[in-house]
């Protein structure tokens, strides 16, 4: 393919991601991916780096852990079948690594962060797996994890497509090298990965609704490029013709080289309404062509402009006649319409009226339709004004003083010259002057704005005995009612009792009591010191009538709950004096005793076990013994219970007898179908969590390998029986002694008997 046509793809879904994407789509990017249009690739030089859009893919979501000097390729499958490649680097020391990507509901932005999207991956390299690599039914495997060895391969499966399904193939030069490579489709079976479908039209998204609309826009079934999208492939008939159509790109005006939207611009706009055809006509062979050079087949759409224009028509606001008998002139000409209907049937543009009523008009031209009314009255009556009785109100409310009337003006006492007014937090006298052409009227009204009531009272109030208390409640507009039938705003306490006081005002109720409290010596006491259990807590009580408080850590409250050991003091001060207390709490905190987890012991193994629990404590273990740390050998149950002054809490642990595995390898077998060692494999008297065994002959060379600890070795390379002699193993294995996994390698030598 020509670095031409190559690079001409370099944002084949650009104008989806201009906004997000700042960078320009290079083919190191998913964004910038070479369109498959022919079966074989060849890439002269391999480029460096991973494009203009780095982390692409997620380390450690993929077999490759990141883009390394990529190229990314995308194909849409035409047909149902299998997908096949093969990628020959041109030094075939190379190691190159790729991953296939299935994006038919995707985009490339979502490939990072949807593991879903992976379809087959390869990241084998190093001994035989460099060179050539990719999808060819070389294995059954869709994953190839790194490196050569544990049986991995340069070869996945084929790979199962429908038709219309869309992928991109990212390739990665693990090794560096700029010699390139060449990767042929030609495995591919019956799917049809070659873009041989024509383009159309996918879909208009805006055409003319109206007159003077001059914009159609639509999308193509797939991407074009933008050298070959032009105003001449376009053409527009219809009424009010001729028209000419140029076309534009957002994606190719920004610089890109393909898109699939495109804006047709119609000069002069829609001059009438009727039915529109457009015409999607290629001029030559260098038109409208796709990413394939596959062209658009002749087509054409029609577009009916059937919205009228809105006119608007303005006759002015409603109005009135000083007189009746007076005229006005309604004007509906400045409209710019061509036709006139009035409600009278008169066609002119113009119309006198002598007389109240409501008077419309309707007027039309080639491209719209519109109408507008207005009311004439006859002004015969001074204005009418009543803005209601002197009138109290409260906090958040307003008062709505309303002088309107009709062609009238006005003057408030303060030169206001509105016709309403809203009055809020404020009291005065408001008069208004209410002039038209039949007189003027005055009205006026007092408002009182009340308050709210801001008054207090604690809940309990404390002198000396002997001393009074006053309490008063003074508030403007304001009644008082007091617990004794008294409605005086003060009140003089002396004696023991609850006394209360309802005040009350045009805009609200307030309830006020108190217990008051005349002190004879008040005392205080906290209580002695005090030892507690962990998790308990204990309440200390200060409280005095009408006393404030200050404990150890500053805090006012009258009381104080105690969760952990410490020192708590607290200074009360009531109406007569100042007291003091203080008292120590200590906690016995909870039984720590940990014997550890059940554990294998040899039979001559010794341990330890130390039940301590942290706090003074009796032990008693299941065979009597009272000391914290026991002695113990050889498997069995071991079970202590400790006790302190606040809780008992036992213990138990499990020691099992330990495991030691073996691996047991024949040293000799005879291949010879005669039912007896025919097959040769090692053993162990514990499963295997891990087995990779692998037999070379004397040259070193590899004549088997299994992961399986199942199949054994037939003395056979490739279908062929060996020769008879000696052959050396390696086995690397993983076993599980103990409840933990050990590995271990076994090497030896095995002889082969014909």
């Amino acid at each position: 393919m020509s670095s031409q046509n190559r690079y001409a793809w370099l944002v084949w879904a650009l104008f989806l991601y201009v906004p997000a994407w700042a960078q320009q789509p290079t083919i190191q990017d998913c964004l910038g991916a070479i369109p498959v249009c022919q079966p074989i690739y060849s890439e002269m030089q391999s480029p460096d780096g991973a494009g203009n859009y780095t982390n692409e893919i997620g380390s450690g979501q993929t077999c490759n852990d990141f883009e390394d000097n990529s190229i990314w390729y995308i194909f849409t499958a035409n047909s149902d079948g299998e997908l096949g490649f093969l990628i020959t680097p041109n030094s075939l020391s190379d190691d190159y690594d790729w991953v296939l990507f299935n994006i038919t509901d995707a985009t490339c932005a979502e490939i990072r962060n949807n593991n879903s999207l992976i379809v087959s991956c390869n990241a084998a390299g190093g001994g035989s797996c460099d060179g050539l690599t990719g999808a060819t039914g070389g294995s059954n495997s869709n994953s190839q994890g790194a490196g050569c060895s544990f049986g991995n391969s340069a070869f996945n499966d084929l790979v199962p497509m429908e038709a219309g399904e869309t992928f991109v193939l990212l390739v990665n030069n693990w090794t560096g090298s700029p010699n390139g490579f060449t990767i042929d489709f030609g495995l591919s079976t019956g799917l049809g990965i070659f873009d041989q479908t024509v383009p159309t039209i996918g879909e208009i998204t805006q055409t003319p609704e109206s007159c003077g609309d001059n914009r159609i826009d639509f999308l193509f079934s797939e991407f074009i490029q933008c050298s070959s999208i032009h105003g001449y492939d376009f053409r527009l008939e219809g009424p009010g013709g001729p028209y000419t159509v140029t076309s534009s790109s957002t994606v190719c005006q920004q610089g890109g080289n393909q898109t699939q939207n495109v804006r047709l611009t119609i000069s002069p706009a829609i001059q009438a309404m009727g039915t529109f055809t457009l015409f999607v006509d290629p001029l030559n062979g260098n038109s409208l062509l796709d990413l394939c050079d596959n062209q658009i087949a002749d087509t054409s759409f029609t577009i009916l402009v059937d919205d009228p224009l809105i006119l608007f028509p303005d006759l002015g606001a409603d109005t009135s006649l000083v007189c009746a008998g007076d005229t006005i002139l309604l004007d509906a000409s400045s409209s710019g319409g061509n036709q006139f209907l009035w409600e009278t049937g008169s066609t002119s543009p113009t119309l006198p009226v002598f007389q109240a009523g409501i008077y419309s008009v309707t007027i039309t031209d080639a491209c719209g339709i519109g109408s507008d009314s207005i009311e004439v009255l006859v002004q015969e009556e001074p204005p009418v004004v009543e803005l209601g009785p002197d009138e109290q109100y409260c906090v958040g409310e307003s008062i709505l003083l309303d002088a309107s009337n009709e062609l009238s003006t006005y003057l408030w006492q303060d030169g206001n010259t509105m016709p309403v007014r809203n009055i809020s937090g404020a009291s005065g006298s408001y008069r208004v002057a209410v002039t038209n052409a039949c007189g003027t009227v005055y009205d006026s009204l007092r408002l009182t704005y009340v308050p709210p009531l801001a008054l207090s009272l604690a809940p309990e109030l404390a002198a000396c005995a002997g001393d009074t208390l006053y309490l008063d409640f003074t508030s403007p507009f304001a009644a008082y009612l007091w617990d004794d039938g008294s409605n005086s705003a003060q009140r003089i306490l002396t004696t023991d009792g609850m006394y209360s006081v309802t005040v009350t005002t045009f805009c609200e109720e307030w309830i006020g009591s108190t217990q008051a409290t005349f002190l004879v010596d008040p005392s205080l006491d906290l209580g002695a010191d005090t030892t507690l259990c962990f998790g308990q807590s204990l309440s200390l009580q200060a409280s005095l009538p009408g006393a404030t408080y200050i404990w150890q850590d500053g805090s006012t409250q009258s009381d104080w709950l105690v969760t952990g050991p410490g020192l708590y003091s607290v200074r009360v001060q009531t109406a007569c004096n100042e007291l003091s207390d203080e008292i120590q709490v200590d906690y016995i905190n909870s039984i720590t005793t940990d014997l550890g987890r059940d554990t294998f012991l040899c039979e001559k193994d010794v341990l330890f076990l130390n039940a301590q629990a942290g706090v003074p404590a009796a032990y008693r273990w299941e065979d009597g013994s009272t000391d914290p740390v026991r002695r113990i050998q050889g498997p069995g149950l071991y079970i202590v219970e400790v006790s302190s002054a606040c809780e008992s809490r036992s213990d138990t642990l499990s020691a099992t007898l330990c495991e030691d595995c073996q691996v047991y390898a024949p040293n000799a077998f005879s291949p010879n179908d005669d039912g007896v060692n025919d097959n040769w494999r090692l053993l162990s008297d514990c499963p295997f969590e891990r087995y990779n065994l692998r037999v070379y002959d004397r040259w070193g060379g590899l004549v088997f390998a299994t992961l399986s600890e199942a199949e054994g070795w037939k003395g056979k390379a490739r279908g062929f029986d060996l020769p008879p002699g000696a052959y050396v193993y390696i086995l690397e294995y993983t076993v599980l002694e103990d409840g933990y996994a050990r590995d271990a390698l076994e090497k030896g030598t095995v002889t082969l008997i014909r």
